[in-house]
Formats: C-alpha cells, structure tokens, sequence
C-alpha cells in the first residue's frame, strides 16, 4: 500500500490535508478500523468504481463526523483520494446542518457540488501535484457558508493545549468563548456537541501516545483521568477496544498503515 499526504503551505480555508492511498496489486485488499477523527472527509475513488464493500456509492461519497470506531472493508485493487476538511467543513461548504450527516455517509453523486468535482477525475488514472492543485483551486473558487467566531475559537483552543482537558468549561476559560452560545453553534456548524469533539480530539493525542507504548499512568496523570479504570473506559468508549488490546491487536493507525510519504504544496 502507498499513502501520500498532501498538505498546504499556508491553511487553506476549507481543506485540512488530502490523502491519497493505493494498493500494490490487484489482489491486496485493506480492512480498516478507522476511530472518530474529528474531521469530515470527501472521498472519490479513482479507477475502479464500488471501492467499499457494502456500500452502494458508486464513485465516491461524502462522509460526516463520526462518534463510533468503524471497520471498512475496501475491494481490490482499491485507489482513492481524501479530502480531509476542517471540523466545520460541511457546514462551510454545503450551508446544512452538520448533525445530519453524523454518522453517515451520502453519496457523492447525490449533490451538484461534488458531481462537479467528479468530472475532474474522469479518465484520471494517476494523480500528480498539479492535479491536487487544480483541485484545491477548484474547491477555493466554491462560495463559503460563513461559520461563527465561537465554533473556531473553540476548535482552535482546543489545539493549543497540550494534554487536552477533558472538560470544556477548562478548555474555553479566558477565552472570551461563551458555553451557552457555543452549544448552541457548534453542533450545527462541526456535527459533533463540544463535549464530543473535545473527546475525541483528546483520544486522538492519547492514541499518539500509545503508539510509543508509554507509562500508563503517565497517560492517566497527563490527560487528568481520575484513575486506571477511568482511562480504559473512556479509551474503549472512541476505539471499541482496552487500550493493551488496541496495542496488541495493532489496531492503532500507526499499526495499520505504512508511513506516508508528505507532500506541501
């Protein structure tokens, strides 16, 4: 398998990174247990058509923030490209409420936007920098739903951080954020309640961590869980799994994947 990540040099307003994956042969299939991330994607397949057992998008689709550790399933011979976007992304680019799509995915041909942009991968076969470049032109010339001040300071704080508290009042303290106005945005703007995107955003440092198979308690004093059986549940409650089974399972995305290769552009 060959992973690619492209990055901006400087942000983009609507693209995080865009990722390109590829099987080594016609026969290599991937199954991927893939936990929330915090971030919807855009997925388009490249070549082959119905990449994803069992699911019936036919040449890509649209996936919304998810709340549930997912096994995908990709057919042989698989070659896609995702387009990572910011946590407010739907919102950004389609005007819908981003709750709709949680835990969802709709099909890319199912909105004029995307079938747009699936005309620019017709009779592609391979994908170059310059392509990935038309692309984000592309998608930077779409108008933009607007999205409050509240929802990004909060996404924003929340990266500044270190070890993420797990309470959102902390979080949001001396920020001039007010709790009531950003439950009332947030959720419609990113999909996720601010207690759901603090927690994953939490689990996805924690998993960066358990990757170089630290001292747990470490972990525990770190990320202010009350004890051992706080942190295996909160860990079991984003991945599926204990945090030793995760390990020894190579569940973790480390695990699964080779490392990219990073491209900025």
């Amino acid at each position: 398998m060959k992973i690619q990540i492209f990055k901006h040099k400087s942000p983009h307003p609507t693209i995080h990174e865009i990722r390109l994956v590829q099987s080594n042969s016609k026969t290599d299939t991937l199954t991927h247990f893939v936990p929330p991330l915090g971030s919807p994607e855009l997925l388009f397949y490249i070549g082959n058509e119905h990449q994803i057992k069992n699911v019936p998008c036919k040449r890509g689709l649209i996936k919304g923030q998810y709340t549930i550790a997912q096994k995908i399933d990709f057919n042989p011979n698989y070659h896609f490209l995702s387009i990572s976007l910011h946590p407010y992304g739907l919102k950004q680019l389609f005007n819908v409420n981003a709750s709709d799509f949680t835990n969802a995915v709709v099909d890319m041909e199912n909105h004029p936007m995307t079938t747009f942009l699936l005309t620019l991968f017709q009779a592609i076969k391979e994908i170059d920098i310059l392509f990935i470049e038309q692309l984000t032109q592309k998608i930077g010339t779409f108008p933009l739903c607007p999205i409050s001040s509240v929802t990004k300071d909060y996404i924003r704080a929340t990266k500044e951080q270190k070890d993420i508290s797990h309470s959102v009042k902390e979080v949001i303290k001396e920020k001039g954020i007010g709790l009531r106005t950003l439950q009332r945005k947030f959720k419609t703007e990113a999909g996720l309640t601010p207690k759901e995107y603090l927690s994953i955003t939490r689990m996805n440092k924690i998993e960066q961590r358990l990757k170089d198979k630290p001292n747990v308690f470490a972990l525990i004093s770190d990320f202010d869980f009350t004890d051992q059986s706080h942190f295996i549940r909160e860990v079991k409650q984003w991945r599926n799994y204990p945090p030793n089974e995760l390990i020894k399972k190579k569940l973790l995305l480390s695990d699964q994947l080779p490392m990219p290769d990073f491209i900025h552009f």
